[in-house]
């Protein structure tokens, strides 16, 4: 047994003891689950549903979006490189073009491909919560919430202040975060900057990114107006990280931003919300970064959208019930061995047009259900309809037994269909992925004590791979296979400070275990990218304590045994001070043991630490 499973048996032992330990009983506050129609109390929900608050986030050994995500449960980061440089994410052994990222509700879809929804122009500093759904999504949001979706929740702050993160490390890394929030009566703004960049853990991995975040409200008599814009821009060397690990010159820049603009009003019993939003990405690839002409790609796409989300409360229930437009575009150039020309993917566009309808119907204080649906058109796929209900049923005031069951599917990306290259051919033939998914659950609340524990399974049709064909050796990409994923996850959760008091040494405990199991239908002989890559065991487990007056520790575990390839154990740790209320210090340390580990055919880094300062003040 080596030294990091031997870490990770005593602190998982430990853990054990603690939650043996516990017998004391508080009330817990209820958390609430935004949707762009229903809000739930997370106590009524029935779906599996993870909540990350801004509290965890400070404590958390991070520095990136991607990376607060590696420590949900059900949820799979792969990334190709640190710092979220590129990431992809996936949910319950779904690819990551099966996963919906969501900014307040606004979809990022990409429609030229799913490795670029990570690129998110947003500040952890300003993330207020964030919401990862597990299971499918397209009855509340549409296409693409296939097997899950993750929801950022910002929120302009209502007080003035100025906040200031900086750190640096290992790999010559560095970065901070700038911001500034100013309200003026009822008009609520906040903006922030920050920049990460190092010189790489490796050859040709060095990177700078740069984001600008800003977002706004402003209070009428009638209702509330918001305004968000943000601008994400990175540039980093990608060794390896596609076509093959041998071709170690590869060379990306990565351009996104996001606006939106909305009004939200409510009038007795009815709320409504109309938004507009433009989402735009530019993509800029080189093979060989020291000589572009050799062969270049520049993609640009734009994704339009208008929305009206509503809900109505009756004495029957919440109704809730909206219609969207979206408009989805690419243009691109391309250099193929210095000659110019306009890439295969540009000039392609398509028009999404949507409706749905939910109701909650509650019978008593035990049971309720929501049944709903919501229908689609797509220029290029015609329409489809996408049911679905949930329920609940409170057994006491602690737990209850919750279902659910959905339709859900997800569109080829232009890259699917229409992306040549030497080594790759798309497929405009391609249909869309379907599956319908069941769930059955059992969750416990009792004051600081949450236990979750589910059972589900996905029986998925016609999903798109990328296979290679061994006479030609060409990726080609088809509706390869149909899977059914059974999975089984624990999640269990102790707030130590609602349990024992502010004066007990731990603070926080968490631990989850989740198993997959995945049936391949595909054909035999056939090598796949991406249908062999899903976790079939994960565990995560996190202790937070008070090591001796102001000075604490955060304590991170993964393990992951992914299919078909070595398992690995990660562990991450933040020690912090904090000298009073308005500023601390940190030294934090990511895979501390420097296991030795691969994410999408790229060696990931070892041991690597960093060390900086929290600064917030108030105006």
């Amino acid at each position: 047994m080596n030294r990091s499973q031997l870490i990770f048996l005593f602190f998982l032992l430990n853990s054990m003891r603690l939650f043996a330990q516990i017998d004391t009983t508080i009330v817990m506050s209820d958390l609430l689950i935004s949707g762009n129609r229903i809000s739930t109390p997370f106590s009524e929900a029935s779906r599996n549903i993870h909540i990350i608050t801004s509290d965890e986030i400070k404590r958390k050994p991070v520095q990136s979006v991607p990376e607060i995500l590696t420590y949900s449960p059900g949820v799979d980061i792969r990334q190709r490189g640190p710092m979220g440089v590129q990431a992809d994410i996936g949910i319950r052994g779904g690819t990551f073009e099966q996963t919906l990222v969501l900014l307040n509700g606004i979809k990022l879809t990409d429609p030229q491909t799913g490795h670029h929804i990570m690129s998110i122009p947003i500040p952890i500093d300003n993330i207020h919560r964030i919401e990862v759904l597990k299971g499918p999504g397209a009855r509340i949001f549409g296409q693409n919430a296939f097997a899950g979706s993750v929801n950022f929740i910002t929120k302009a702050p209502e007080t003035g202040r100025i906040g200031f993160r900086g750190y640096g490390g290992s790999f010559g890394s560095w970065g901070g975060n700038i911001s500034i929030s100013v309200p003026i009566g009822s008009y609520k703004q906040f903006l922030s900057y920050n920049r990460d960049a190092s010189d790489g853990f490796r050859h040709n991995t060095d990177y700078k990114q740069n984001n600008v975040f800003y977002q706004s409200h402003v209070a009428t008599k009638n209702g509330k107006y918001e305004l968000i814009f943000g601008l994400t821009d990175r540039k980093f060397g990608a060794n390896g990280f596609y076509a093959s690990s041998k071709f170690t010159e590869q060379y990306e820049e990565l351009r996104t931003s996001i606006t939106s603009i909305s009004y939200e009003t409510q009038k007795n019993n009815l709320r409504i919300k109309p938004r507009i939003y433009w989402r735009w990405n530019r993509d800029k690839y080189l093979f060989i970064r020291e000589n572009p002409s050799a062969y270049q790609n520049l993609h640009k796409t734009n994704t339009y959208g208008a929305e009206i989300n509503a809900s109505y409360r009756s004495s029957i229930g919440t109704t809730g019930f909206g219609v969207e437009y979206r408009k989805e575009e690419i243009t691109g150039d391309w250099v193929r061995g210095g000659n110019e020309s306009k890439s295969n993917l540009h000039g392609f566009g398509r028009d999404n047009f949507g409706f749905y309808a939910d109701h909650k119907f509650k019978i008593g204080n035990k049971f309720d259900f929501t049944p709903g649906i919501y229908v689609n058109w797509y220029s290029d796929f015609g329409w489809n309809a996408f049911p679905g209900m949930d329920l609940g049923y409170n057994l006491n005031d602690k737990i209850r037994i919750y279902g659910n069951v959905g339709k859900s599917y997800r569109i080829p990306t232009f890259y699917d269909q229409y992306y040549s290259s030497p080594v790759e051919e798309g497929n405009p033939n391609l249909k869309p992925e379907e599956a319908v998914t069941y769930e059955l659950g059992l969750r416990y609340i009792q004051n600081g004590l949450t236990l979750d524990v589910n059972y589900f399974q996905r029986d998925a049709s016609q999903l798109i791979d990328w296979v290679l064909n061994p006479v030609d050796s060409i990726w080609r990409s088809q509706n390869f296979q149909n899977i059914t994923t059974n999975g089984i996850e624990f999640v269990a959760n102790l707030d130590f400070l609602k349990l024992v008091g502010s004066n007990f040494p731990i603070i926080n405990a968490t631990l989850s275990y989740n198993y997959l199991d995945q049936n391949l239908s595909a054909q035999e002989n056939a090598q796949s990218r991406y249908a062999l890559e899903h976790i079939t065991n994960q565990i995560i487990f996190g202790l937070e304590h008070r090591i001796i007056g102001k000075l604490k520790n955060s304590f991170k575990m993964r393990y992951i045994d992914r299919f078909e390839q070595d398992p690995y154990l990660l562990i991450d740790d933040r020690m912090y001070y904090e000298i009073n209320e308005q500023a601390s210090v940190f030294v934090e340390a990511a895979n501390l043991t420097g296991q030795t580990y691969t994410e999408v055919m790229t060696p990931m880094p070892g041991r690597w630490f960093r060390a900086g300062v929290h600064i917030n003040i108030g105006l």
